[in-house]
């Protein structure tokens, strides 16, 4: 289980998202500052498939609890079950009632995503989806009490929105269970072709980028499960791109496979083509230097090496 003290957390908060006084902070608005905290760490900690892709794919696995804990901390990051895994442990430190529960990616098969889940926060049984780890930004919690669907939100390129649909019946209850689906829809198909994005998407409809319940699982039983069913995959897509994403004053930098990103305005994002294995290493260690060079050189040797590279 991963787990943080309150001094931990607290600690966390002031020196690696620069949010001082985030006791009174938290006594006065647990709302805002919910929201405070989910936008200082999409700007102070990347998702980023570097730490993964350095390794070969024999070796890869799902990091240890103390890997975890030492990458987000040190703002090098990681993927879903590292950064939602530790901001899991963050919240649940400083008392906010909140679980991890699985999403199926791209109708995958299950377990392919960590989830986090705030409930009581107005202390009227209410739930809000909180995202820092799906590698593009979700920058508030979103309540989960409609009857339809959430209003939209600007997502990069894309639209974002939750739409609640019944599941399969669960005859212990006599009920159905609502499924929650994350969507987007892309807000100029042809800019989000340029840059490389939505391989995946009908670019003319809403996409289904996963879908979750409100079914409290165990951060262990997560935990092995994607270290499964993503880790140790190598067809699985996440070891199969270089991937670095981070938001500094809540606008995009991401490097992907050979190009570089820089988002310059609501939906707007310019794209530079990298021409080398050099110029891809140099822009990285450039625009995060928390990386050293060594891994970065031996992640895009092993990027190099897949089919069609």
């Amino acid at each position: 289980m991963l787990t943080l003290t309150r001094q931990e957390a607290l600690g966390f908060v002031e020196r690696r998202l620069n949010i001082g006084e985030a006791e009174k902070l938290l006594a006065e608005d647990r709302v805002a500052f919910l929201d405070q905290l989910i936008v200082a760490f999409h700007n102070s900690v990347p998702f980023q498939t570097m730490t993964n892709m350095a390794v070969s794919p024999e070796k890869r696995r799902v990091p240890s609890l103390d890997e975890i804990k030492q990458d987000v901390y040190s703002g090098r990051g990681g993927m879903c079950i590292a950064l939602n895994g530790y901001f899991h442990a963050l919240l649940a430190a400083l008392g906010y009632d909140c679980y991890l529960t699985e999403g199926r990616m791209w109708d995958a098969d299950p377990n392919t995503h960590a989830v986090i889940i705030v409930r009581n926060l107005l202390g009227t049984d209410d739930s809000r989806l909180v995202e820092v780890g799906v590698g593009y930004p979700t920058l508030g919690a979103v309540p989960l009490d409609f009857d339809l669907e959430s209003p939209t939100s600007v997502e990069l390129v894309w639209r974002g929105r939750v739409v609640r649909v019944e599941g399969e019946r669960d005859e212990t209850r006599g009920t159905r269970c609502p499924v929650f689906l994350r969507q987007r829809k892309q807000i100029d198909p042809e800019e989000v072709a340029r840059l490389g994005f939505g391989l995946r998407e009908n670019p003319d409809q809403w996409n289904t980028v996963y879908r979750f319940k409100l079914e409290p699982q165990s951060f262990v039983e997560l935990y092995e499960h994607i270290d499964a069913n993503v880790f140790r995959n190598a067809s699985h897509g996440l070891n199969r791109t270089l991937r670095l994403m981070q938001w500094r004053n809540n606008r995009a930098v991401i490097v992907l496979n050979d190009l570089l990103v820089r988002e310059t305005g609501e939906g707007v994002c310019l794209p530079v083509r990298l021409e080398s294995d050099a110029e891809i290493a140099v822009t990285i260690l450039r625009e995060f230097p928390v990386f050293d060079r060594d891994l970065v050189e031996k992640a895009i040797e092993q990027w190099r090496r897949l089919p069609g590279k």
